[in-house]
């Protein structure tokens, strides 16, 4: 899947501030990359924990970002 749009970042985390959107858009994300720190962000199960911890790469980099900015999952996003 291709580099992730501000569409694509609005619609994942609805609500997200305009400097997260400004970092993850000049990161070059993909739209999976921003789903699988949302699932990650939004998890509390140890395995998901653990990669957390030993994440190194873009989406370590994604949850950083997000979780300075507050963001959450959409209340109304199915998990």
């Amino acid at each position: 899947m291709g580099i992730a749009t501000h569409s694509d970042i609005l619609r994942v985390f609805p609500g997200i501030q305009d400097h997260a959107a400004v970092e993850i858009l000049d990161m070059q994300a993909s739209v999976d990359e921003l789903e699988a720190a949302l699932v990650l962000l939004t998890s509390d199960a140890e395995d998901v924990i653990d990669i957390k911890r030993r994440e190194g790469d873009q989406i370590h980099r994604l949850l950083n970002i997000l979780n300075q900015a507050g963001i959450q999952a959409a209340p109304d996003r199915d998990r």
